[in-house]
């Protein structure tokens, strides 16, 4: 069995779902029923990776070869102690934890990964990030220099090692890491973070012509970055392009009412507006 056949074939059928609930015209009871027969698969290939590491711990240990090294067959089972199954359990434990923003929470239960899987370049980039918003950006920093020594071609790694530069202050370097992404992958998630991390270091330094092309880039590859939106409104304004700004914002705001940029874009056109009337006065 080739196990990459398996996952393309499992992506393939999300990509399928994605597309359909992306035209905005699908039946909700059907579209359940699709992801829970991609679930039901997921659990049965985890169900058969768990019985098949367990074996190949017990032919570990039975091994009898005097001319094996000892040391080298302990240092052989020792890096078995965690399985995928239980490793993507505390990646799934960290990420959820992520998502409910309990980032203490979230640090303690990926270190737990980091120690039992030094090298699991997964698991270390979600404790980097985790990092990130603790504001720990040296140890941030540590943590992608580590996944690029494992993974030197990481596109992921390159983007938040350019973020955590921006927000040290390093910007020269912050510029070299994430124009390396987009000279060297295809990949869109990290073509998208790495024009939007450039749109935002550009408008920190004042650049604002930059800033705004690389923000205009990044809803071009991610139509539905809402932060990159409400930020390409807010460089229009610095710039003097006032009437670009509100018209941003406002596409922004009629995007989704509800998401909090489309509620921050509200709040700063009630300022910009305030500030507008009150010259007028």
């Amino acid at each position: 069995m080739k196990w990459t056949d398996a996952k393309k074939e499992i992506d393939a059928h999300l990509d399928r779902i994605e597309s359909v609930i992306d035209t905005g015209k699908y039946g909700e009871e059907h579209i359940k029923n699709e992801l829970m027969e991609v679930y039901k698969q997921i659990l049965s290939m985890n169900a058969f990776i768990k019985h098949a590491d367990g074996r190949i711990k017990q032919l570990a240990k039975r091994i009898k070869n005097p001319n094996i090294n000892k040391e080298g067959l302990q240092s052989f089972v020792q890096s078995m102690k965690i399985s995928p199954v239980d490793l993507t359990t505390y990646i799934d434990k960290g990420w959820n934890f992520m998502v409910d923003e309990q980032y203490d929470d979230a640090v303690e239960i990926l270190e737990k990964a980091m120690s039992l899987a030094p090298n699991d370049v997964k698991s270390l980039g979600l404790l980097g990030w985790a990092y990130l918003h603790k504001e720990r950006y040296d140890d941030a920093m540590s943590i992608f220099q580590k996944v690029l020594q494992i993974d030197p071609d990481n596109a992921i790694a390159k983007n938040n090692l350019g973020y955590v530069c921006f927000k040290k202050g390093i910007f020269g370097e912050a510029i070299e890491h994430l124009t390396s992404v987009l000279k060297t992958t295809d990949d869109k998630m990290s073509l998208i973070y790495a024009n939007f991390y450039l749109g935002l270091i550009y408008r920190d330094r004042e650049m604002y012509d930059d800033a705004i092309k690389f923000f205009r880039k990044t809803i071009e590859l991610g139509p539905n970055h809402m932060e990159a939106y409400y930020y390409l409104g807010i460089a229009f304004f610095e710039s003097g392009l006032e009437n670009k700004g509100i018209k941003t914002l406002n596409d922004l705001i009629k995007k989704n009412r509800y998401n909090r940029w489309a509620q921050k874009a509200e709040e700063k056109l009630k300022e910009l507006t305030g500030e507008n009337d009150e010259k007028e006065n």
